[in-house]
Formats: C-alpha cells, structure tokens, sequence
C-alpha cells in the first residue's frame, strides 16, 4: 500500500489517531511494517506523531484527546466549549475515562479517572472530519463539581430533571466526591 493511499483509507474511516496497531489493521500489514508506514507518513508531513507509536492526521486538540485514550469523553470547560454553551477558549481539554488517570502537558489534554458507574452523559460529536466523544452540558458541570471545580451556572441553561437523574448515579457510587456532586445538584435545583 502506498502512502496516500494509506492516508486516504485513514481519512475515508471517519477515525483521524491511530496506534500502530490499528494502523496495521488498516494497512493489512504486520505492526513492524505499520512502524515503518508512521515513520514516512510523518516524515512527509501527511500525519503528525503525538506521542509514541501514536500518529494523528488531524492538529484537532479534541479530536486527539477523545480518541488517543479510549475510553474517554472531552468534559468540564472544554465540553461546554465545544457544545457554544461557553465563549472562553479552554486551556486545558480535561477528559474523563475509566482508564488511569494521565497528563499530557505537551497536548494541553489531562485524563481523570472515574468509577465506571459514572461514566455516562456523553454523545458523539462530528468534528473536523472525524469525531469526538463530548460530554452534555449537564454531565460537563457535574464533572466540574466531582473534582473541585465551582463552575458559574448563572449563564448556562441546564436541565434540572436530568441534573437530578445523573445525581442518582453518584449518590450510589457514594463516596466524598459524589456527595459533593449530589449536594450541589440539590442546592442548584432550589434555586432554579
């Protein structure tokens, strides 16, 4: 397989990170071979490498981050950018997945570990060309909550009734985090 051709099959998939794994797959060749296919694809500047044995054919921050660790979804600021719900441009694009937590501080892109129960809220968003996993408003601001954050919902619209519902599945998980969480959807609901 020639290399455009490989990019283009890699475009035509809707998919835009792969690891060489998956690129091998794509290719129909041995992994050791799908090394060699990276190494030109970045070296021609078709692809770009983001981390090791990981190459991207999108810069798309959002992109990358929801498909470099799988599974994860974009939240917190950067969902409710992503979803116009927020003007300002993230800084960081925080990630939640199931999987450890990770920094990538040369991508901008934190990933923070959650219970599995808690890994919900998300849908898929066309992106660039491809995809990404993003989080809805109401699931963004309750990871804000979950770890730390004080977000200012005087400008967001949020649904109360499903606010409520995803607080059930954190007063299950239990645990000081999820109390936080279910105390705030109780103090926000009062007020709205």
């Amino acid at each position: 397989m020639r290399l455009y051709e490989l990019r283009d099959a890699a475009l035509a998939s809707g998919r835009l990170v792969f690891s060489l794994g998956q690129l091998a797959k794509l290719a129909g060749v041995p992994e050791s071979h799908a090394k060699v296919y990276a190494h030109r694809l970045v070296a021609r500047g078709m692809a770009w490498r983001v981390r090791r044995g990981v190459v991207a054919f999108t810069h798309d921050t959002f992109v990358i981050a929801s498909q470099l660790v799988e599974p994860s979804y974009v939240s917190m600021h950067a969902a409710l950018y992503l979803r116009g719900v927020a003007d300002q441009v993230p800084s960081i694009v925080e990630c939640v997945t199931t999987r450890s937590s990770l920094w990538l501080r040369e991508l901008g892109v934190r990933y923070r570990r959650v219970a599995g129960a808690l890994f919900f809220g998300y849908e898929r968003v066309n992106r660039a060309g491809s995809y990404a996993f993003v989080a809805l408003p109401e699931k963004a601001v309750l990871d804000m909550v979950y770890y730390g954050g004080s977000p200012d919902c005087s400008q967001l619209d949020l649904d109360a009734k499903a606010l409520r519902e995803m607080a059930e599945a954190y007063r299950r998980v239990g645990g000081y985090r999820a109390r936080r969480v279910v105390r705030w959807v109780e103090c926000f609901v009062r007020r709205s």
